[in-house]
């Protein structure tokens, strides 16, 4: 048992040399538009427990937001109808 914790130890000390550092990397985003990146967010859908992903752009996902907030206004704000009911017998 103590071999093999040794060997996965010198297995794992000759591999951190080569594995490469996570430095932040200068990249030049003057040139990329915010709206072009993409965002993907997890859905669940009704009646499961697994989960999906969804992957837009951040102008998509901004449309679909407006198009949303449009459409809850359009249903809130619309004229209610005047209904009465009539009774039996009159």
């Amino acid at each position: 048992m103590r071999g093999i914790n040794l060997l996965a130890l010198a297995a794992t000390a000759a591999l951190l040399p080569a594995t490469p550092g996570f430095a932040a990397v200068a990249s030049d985003d003057s040139s990329v538009d915010p709206k072009d990146r993409m965002v993907c967010k997890r859905t669940q859908k009704t009646g499961t427990r697994f989960y999906g992903k969804i992957c837009k752009t951040v102008g998509q996902w901004e449309a679909l937001a407006e198009e949303n907030r449009r459409s809850l206004s359009e249903q809130t704000n619309r004229p209610q109808q005047n209904y009465q009911p009539t009774r039996p017998g009159e």
